[in-house]
């Protein structure tokens, strides 16, 4: 079993293990756009900024991702936007504000992303883009001339079941530039895959529960619709 997978397990054992606190309390559920995700807990700073769930401050969940040797230096959110996603994902980035190659060193001229600066003479504000992945997702980074990586990146991944919500992943202290494209390909799925998972919106229907249990038992058949599609991608 793959690392993600067995992250997105451990996550699955511990959304099954509080979906019986959840039915009871409604109020550890967090409706963005079309969707409603479960948090175990309340959050403070969501009565101040409602439009987005920032992941680390769940301490039960904040526990299960700081275990994760991927996810170290990461901070997740899901997000909602005021308009979809799909500005997004072009390689000149929102506004067509990053079209400037040039100044992109080779070196962070990531093999099959699109690298372009918002700038003819600096490295300061970077946009990246896949250009063949099964998973819709773009990247604002930054860098000195000497550096050997990235300095600082910032992942927003589509979230497949409402185009406004988006899942921002925040990269401190990027691994070395030869493993940045498996990496950044790896978070995206996490993200996702953890969102998923988090996503309760038709539990009312009675089989997420049962669907949860069997994909802890390993039945193929009962996989939990939601991860299974994160596992799988």
């Amino acid at each position: 079993m793959t690392s993600k997978s067995m992250l997105l397990l451990c996550f699955i054992f511990c959304l099954f293990a509080s979906s019986a606190s959840q039915a009871d309390n409604e109020q550890h559920v967090i409706r963005l756009g079309s969707r409603v995700f479960y948090t175990g807990e309340e959050i403070p700073s969501v009565g101040v900024e409602p439009n987005f769930i920032p992941l680390n401050r769940i301490d039960w969940l904040n526990e299960i991702l700081g275990t994760k040797p991927t996810l170290k230096n990461t901070v997740i959110h899901i997000d909602l936007l005021n308009r979809t996603s799909e500005f997004l994902w072009s390689p000149t980035g929102p506004s067509d504000a990053y079209i400037h190659p040039e100044p992109v060193p080779e070196h962070l001229r990531l093999p099959g992303y699109t690298v372009n600066s918002s700038s003819e003479n600096s490295l300061r504000l970077l946009y990246l883009t896949p250009k063949t992945s099964n998973k819709q997702f773009a990247l604002g980074c930054s860098a000195e001339r000497d550096s050997k990586t990235f300095e600082y990146c910032g992942l927003t991944a589509r979230y497949p079941l409402d185009p406004r919500i988006i899942i921002l992943t925040r990269i401190y202290h990027p691994p070395p530039v030869d493993e940045l494209a498996a990496f950044f390909e790896d978070i995206a799925e996490i993200s996702v895959g953890i969102a998923l998972c988090l996503d309760v919106t038709d539990e009312h229907n009675g089989s997420t529960k049962q669907e949860t249990k069997a994909y802890l038992e390993g039945k193929k058949e009962g996989n939990n619709s939601f991860c299974d599609a994160a596992l799988s991608s």
